[in-house]
Parts: C-alpha cells; sequence; structure tokens
C-alpha cells in the first residue's frame, strides 16, 4: 500500500476536539491509538519496543467523542496499563508533543453485514453514524466492561511467559527450548489461576490483547446473536465467515481459521466461549501487529505537535518533503515484529 502525507494542523488537542459537523468526521468510535513513549523513565514502553523491534509500545480504543451538546467536552479512550484497565483522556495520548508520537487507525468494515434492525437504526443527522456503527459502539461495550479486570502478580506473570513464547518463537527459533520453557511458564501460571478467573469470569490484557479482544469478542456476540433470529441468519453466516478481518495480528497455525471452521461444521458452538488457544492469540497482540494489519486503515499521525492526515493512494509516490519522508517512515510493515 502506498501513502501520502498531508499536514492539516499544529494543534491536536484543538484539531480534534472541535465540533463534528455531517462532513467532518475525524476519529471515530473504537478506533485505534498507537503510541511511542519517548520518555526514558518508561522503562516497560522500551522494552516493549525492544523485543518487538516495533516504534509503537502502547495502543488503546477511542470510547467517546467530544459532543458538547450532550455535554462532552473531552474524547476518551479505554487502555490497559500495567496497573490495571481505564478510561484516560485525549489531551493524556498526546501532551507532552515532543514525548508522544501518535498514529490513528481504523478497522476496514467493507465487509461487514448489517442486519435489518441495524440499518433501521441508523441516524443520517449523526455524524458518527457510519457503516457498522453498531459494531463498533458493540466493541467499545466490551472494553468497557474490563474496566474491573485489574491486574494481579499472577496475572503479570502469565502474560510475561506468553509474551515470551511468541517472541522466543519469532527470534529464538535455532533455541526452541526458550519457547518451551516460555510455554511451560504461562501454562504453570494460568493453572494456578484458574479458580480465580472462574470466580470472576474477568479476562485479563495488556494494552493491545485488550483492543484484539474488544473486537473479535464483539463480532462474535453479534454473529450469535444474529443466528438466535431465523432472518439474520445469513448475514449470522457471511459476518462468520469474515471473522478473521478483526483480527489484527499474524496467525501462523491458522488458530482462528481452524475455530471459524469448527463453528460452520457445528462441532464448536458460537454461544460458548472461545477456546483457549483462540483467547492466548488474542491477548498476546501487540502494538506492532495493529502497525502491519491490513485490516486497519491508517487515518492520522501526530509527530511533534504536528497532525498528518494519511491517504492511500495508487500512484507511485515520492513525499514532497523531509517531514513527509519521517511521517511515511512510520507507516512502513515492521517485519522484525514478533509473530
Amino acid at each position: 500500500m502506498t501513502y501520502r502525507a498531508v499536514r492539516i494542523d499544529e494543534n491536536p488537542l484543538k484539531y480534534f476536539l472541535q465540533e463534528h459537523t455531517s462532513d467532518s468526521q475525524f476519529l471515530q468510535v473504537a478506533d485505534i491509538v498507537l503510541r511511542e513513549n519517548k520518555d526514558p523513565r518508561e522503562i516497560f514502553a522500551h522494552m516493549i519496543r525492544i523485543a518487538t523491534g516495533s516504534k509503537w509500545s502502547h495502543s488503546a480504543i477511542i470510547s467517546l467523542l467530544s459532543d458538547s451538546y450532550k455535554g462532552f467536552n473531552n474524547t476518551f479512550l479505554v487502555e490497559a496499563m500495567t496497573k490495571g484497565i481505564r478510561i484516560a483522556s485525549w489531551r493524556n495520548e498526546v501532551v507532552p508533543f515532543d514525548q508522544f508520537t501518535v498514529g490513528i487507525k481504523r478497522p476496514r468494515l467493507d465487509w461487514y453485514v448489517e442486519t435489518e434492525y441495524e440499518r433501521s437504526r441508523h441516524d443520517p443527522s449523526d455524524p458518527e453514524d457510519t457503516h457498522g456503527v453498531g459494531y463498533l459502539r458493540h466493541v467499545r461495550g466490551i472494553a468497557i466492561d474490563q474496566l474491573s479486570g485489574l491486574y494481579d502478580k499472577k496475572t503479570v506473570f502469565e502474560l510475561t511467559a506468553l509474551f515470551a513464547r511468541r517472541v522466543a518463537k519469532r527470534h529464538l527459533q535455532a533455541v526452541p527450548q526458550v519457547a518451551e520453557a516460555a510455554d511451560a511458564l504461562a501454562n504453570m501460571f494460568k493453572k494456578e489461576d484458574e479458580d480465580e478467573y472462574d470466580m470472576t469470569n474477568i479476562l485479563r490484557f495488556v494494552c493491545s490483547g485488550l483492543v484484539q479482544y474488544s473486537f473479535f469478542e464483539a463480532l462474535r456476540r453479534r454473529i450469535m446473536n444474529a443466528f438466535d433470529i431465523p432472518a439474520h441468519r445469513e448475514v449470522a453466516e457471511q459476518n462468520l465467515q469474515n471473522m478473521h478481518r478483526v483480527v489484527f495480528r499474524d496467525d501462523p497455525e491458522g488458530i482462528i481459521a481452524d475455530y471459524i471452521h469448527q463453528l460452520q461444521i457445528g462441532k464448536l458452538d458460537i454461544h460458548d466461549s472461545a477456546p483457549e488457544e483462540v483467547l492466548d492469540l488474542l491477548k498476546t497482540a501487540l502494538p506492532a501487529d495493529f502497525n502491519d494489519s491490513p485490516n486497519l486503515e491508517w487515518r492520522y499521525v501526530i509527530l511533534k505537535g504536528a497532525v498528518w492526515r494519511i491517504e492511500e493512494t495508487t500512484n507511485v509516490y515520492q513525499p514532497q518533503s523531509d517531514d513527509e519522508k519521517e511521517i511515511l517512515a512510520l507507516l512502513a510493515v515492521e517485519k522484525s515484529s514478533a509473530q
């Protein structure tokens, strides 16, 4: 994919918080925010970038857009931090400008089929009301539902082992014992924590795992609900066939494809929670995966306080300035990211 970047504003706070009109939609619910934190004190952020070979160390979901008519004068995000899942303001994502580089991507929903009920709910006077907005709001709801999912020591250990296993499989293929050891650690921590999961039914995530799980789980539930209504069965089948389009990371073992197939032939029931191997795949998504995913489209980059709109082009394109060249370099596929 070829891009060009257009510099459109010098103040990301003012630009993204101004009022929306029918022909001006800057952000949408469930847009994915990627962020690079240049603060040398943020050791965890640097560790993620080093381990994954990525410039991005954090991701979040746009939850609520500014709308003074409804009483909201800020835009809010749902994000997972090392101490738990929280609601954060747009300002916290971009200020200070010299510390944060921010990228904004949006899921491609041209494949998504709306039910008759969804189509009837559209409001042409609402600039937020786009194709698939019901699904996108469901994604937001799933993420918000996880707010009570606080991290504990076992959870951090488990996720660390899962991430270590993923990175080891990618970078240490010549030493398979490393991946095997990480796998054993992950299984041990999960076994110790089984009773707690059963009691609370709360999933635990690192930032990008929360984002990835929310997109997948929202679609699973909407497909499940559609199957329960005979008139919506065809819609359910089409969206199930495209379920892989809301998975934003590589799946070298074909776990998602196998899950979809098992549902289609009736060996698994979509009313049941996704299998453990599916959840592990979702939970170990990385910001680098969102950078690379063709299922997401670039919309904006904020660099040094300047807002750049990203546009796709089918023509051979050369950047018109050094600044634009720097922006376009940020969009490059990160082949060094963990698989």
